[in-house]
Formats: C-alpha cells, structure tokens, sequence
C-alpha cells in the first residue's frame, strides 16, 4: 500500500513555516516573519534533516533484514515497522514582469517569477478518536517516555534499540533522538 505524498490524488497535507516568537510587551502581533533567505536556510536544514532521518531508518531496517535472513530461525517476536511522514519542500514563485531583472538575469535566462514564499510540506498525520498521538523517545534522553501504554512502551524499546544500530554503524556519529506518532496496525510513525 502506498501512503505519504502524492500517493493519492488529494492527499492533505500540513504547510510549515518558521517564525521568530517575540512575544512583544506592546499590543500587535506575536511573532514576526524571518527574511525569505533566512526562511529558506531553516526549512532547508529541516528538509535535509528529514531526509538523513530517513535514511538513518532505512539503514537499521537493513541491518535488521540482514540479521534475520542469516539467522537459522525468524526472532520470536514482531518487528515493528515503522516510517516518517514524507516531506518536501513546496516554492511559491511570483510574477516578474519583463525588464525588471534584465539587470540581475543575463540575458539567454527567461525569469518566470521568483520565490516569494517557501513552506515545509509534510503528509497530514490524521489522528482519530481511537489513535493517540505519542512521544516515544524525547530528545534530551534515550529511555522510553513515561506513562506509555504496553504497545507504546514495546515500540519505544524497539526505537532505543535503533538508536543503538544507528550509533554503532555510524562510528558513534549520529543517531535520531526524537521519536514520536501514531501508532496504527502498520506501525507507522
């Protein structure tokens, strides 16, 4: 089964954009905008920070599907399976008139417009009356959070058990410390 963006025609999706809280003591708005170059810094280091996630998940599920196909015997217990939302990166190009970047554009370039907006775009994660949202694994620690029903608290090990993976066969580099979702049948995060 396919999920995550354009998998379907129609697939909701969640705009980010960064802003800087200010919390004024006067009365108007309580943030304001960063400039669109350092917007697009943010949610370009957010994008490629999803992107390593992801591989970093992909790499523990091949080192999991290389220790079970050697094994004589499959483990004698579930292997969650579990994925990111999908995530890009979504331009909002302006009109430029003609003649307002001869100067800046040589001229074999034709400018059809220039970003003026940038958002992260993430699937939508639709929780229901049934299906809690879940913090596995905060960032400042690698134990399971509090209060976490059995199958939460199952998945949670199973996470702490991809942070090792990952440590490990990243020479002690990097690992995802920030883990958390639904839980559906497919054990998708």
């Amino acid at each position: 089964m396919l999920t995550g963006i354009g998998s379907g025609p129609n697939c909701e999706i969640v705009l980010k954009r960064p802003y800087i809280d200010d919390h004024p003591a006067e009365p108007g708005p309580l943030f304001t905008r960063y400039t669109l170059k350092d917007e697009s810094n943010i949610l370009y280091c957010e994008a490629n920070v999803l992107y390593w996630a992801k591989a970093l998940l992909k790499m523990t599920y091949e080192f999991i599907d290389h220790a079970i196909n050697g094994a004589k015997e499959s483990p004698p217990f579930k292997i969650p399976r579990l994925r990111f939302v999908d995530a890009g990166l979504l331009l909002v190009y302006a009109y430029v008139p003609a003649g307002t970047l001869e100067s800046v554009v040589p001229q074999s370039a034709k400018p059809s417009g220039t970003v003026s907006m940038m958002y992260l775009a993430e699937e939508l994660i639709s929780i229901s009356l049934d299906k809690d949202f879940v913090k596995y694994i905060h960032n400042g620690d690698a134990a399971p959070c509090a209060l976490l029903d059995p199958e939460a608290k199952y998945i949670a090990q199973f996470l702490m058990f991809t942070q090792h993976v990952q440590y490990t066969n990243t020479s002690v580099q990097v690992y995802i410390s920030d883990y958390q979702g639904i839980f559906t049948s497919m054990f998708i995060i």
